[in-house]
């Protein structure tokens, strides 16, 4: 048992609270069937049960809720030991350990196809949560990242280490001359068709999800028919999740990986945050502090970080 200090809100989030047409039908057709969502989580361990052995009350932890019983956006949430959760990463804020859920995705897709030296890699939405895990991961990766972002963005994902930053509001970002051998959609905003110039032959495009109204689906059958892996959505593997978190807690440590806040909110505030991400407008991650009185209290001697709605991005080193 947990006691949670910081979770977020995140699109999944937002999807199962109003889902689509095709996710009605996973998540209740009239409502959500759950009523406590939140993936991410950071806290203390409270309680264990009699033959847990990696965990001990007092342990400052970090992970990820199993799917479809998350719950962390909540004082407290109960996580068996073998699920995805580990030790917070040495001199880490709570509120900064509250990423791995973005990380998560974007990993999935880069190991399944191996992204590492000599590859280049375009990353459609580089300053979400998945977008900005990408950059990093790809880099740590030894790839080659391009990032495609609006232009208030540009010096964020460089500084994640982005070999290249696009401007897509500046003009056509698929029209730049150059091929990858894989494009990101990191955020569910543009499409294979509009995309595919940009694949070498072999290419290979990449997506969070099967889009809004499951538009990738028949792309999805067909490249599976076809046996080219020219559209694909990678999904983590089952029962990854305590692999990845311990991986990710090695690349924060080793200063490969940091989390990127947009905003923060008390718990009393969710409401305010959902609406927020539901924007659309969200850059890395969007935390919610439960514990009144945390680590966090760091806030404070920052003159660039705030909480609520006014708050700026940050780049957390």
């Amino acid at each position: 048992m947990i006691r949670v200090h910081a979770t977020t809100v995140s699109r999944t989030d937002c999807g199962e609270l109003r889902p689509r047409i095709i996710g009605r039908l996973i998540y209740g057709l009239r409502r959500p069937r759950r009523t406590i969502f939140g993936m991410d989580f950071a806290g203390v361990v409270e309680a264990v049960g009699a033959e847990v052995m990696s965990f001990k009350p007092g342990d400052r932890v970090f992970g990820m809720c199993p799917s479809r019983s998350n719950g962390a956006q909540a004082e407290y949430v109960c996580i068996p030991e073998r699920a995805a959760i580990a030790i917070m990463p040495a001199n880490t804020y709570f509120d900064e350990a509250v990423a791995c859920e973005g990380a998560f995705y974007a990993n999935s897709g880069l190991r399944q196809f191996h992204v590492g030296p000599g590859h280049k890699i375009l990353i459609y939405g580089a300053s979400g949560a998945i977008g900005s895990a990408a950059v990093q991961l790809a880099k740590a990766y030894g790839a080659e990242v391009t990032a495609v972002v609006s232009t208030q963005h540009l010096e964020l994902v460089k500084s994640l280490g982005a070999d290249r930053a696009i401007d897509y509001t500046a003009g056509d970002f698929t029209r730049i001359g150059e091929t990858f051998d894989f494009v990101f959609e990191a955020v569910g905003k543009a499409s294979f068709f509009r995309c595919r110039r940009l694949l070498k032959p072999e290419g290979t495009f990449m997506a969070t999800d099967v889009g809004p109204w499951g538009q990738y689906l028949p792309l999805m059958i067909w490249s599976s028919i076809a046996k080219n892996n020219r559209v694909l959505v990678p999904l983590p593997p089952r029962g990854s999740g305590h692999a990845f978190v311990e991986f990710l807690k090695a690349r924060m440590e080793a200063g490969q990986f940091r989390a990127v806040i947009d905003r923060r909110y008390s718990l009393d505030e969710i409401a305010d945050a959902y609406c927020y991400v539901e924007t659309g407008q969200k850059v890395g991650i969007v935390v919610i502090n439960v514990a009144a009185a945390d680590e966090s209290a760091h806030i404070a001697q920052d003159s660039r970080i705030g909480t609520g709605p006014s708050t700026s991005i940050i780049h957390l080193q």
